[in-house]
């Protein structure tokens, strides 16, 4: 289901962001030279941007097919309406 999926992404998006802020918080622990968390930072921000434009991608490719999907149903559904329609006028 596509809310399953836009949820995953979410959770995803928020652990990137904790883990963000992990890396600033070591800042203050000094494990690292601020230079070397930043980088950390910068790969995990990276990582993050490439899945969000696969998925984005992906979800553009999904919504087109529904689109065209129910398009069709839509232009099906009406033109048995307005057979129906001119069917009952004949009556």
């Amino acid at each position: 289901m596509k809310q399953d999926a836009y949820g995953e992404i979410y959770l995803w998006n928020r652990g990137m962001d904790r883990l963000v802020r992990v890396l600033q918080r070591l800042e203050a622990a000094a494990t690292c030279t601020k230079q070397e968390l930043k980088a950390y930072e910068v790969r995990l921000e990276e990582v993050r941007a490439e899945l969000n434009a696969d998925f984005a991608e992906a979800m553009v490719k999904r919504e087109q097919a529904d689109h065209l999907r129910l398009q069709r149903q839509r232009v099906e559904w009406e033109k048995r309406e307005e057979s129906r329609a001119q069917t009952e006028s004949l009556m």
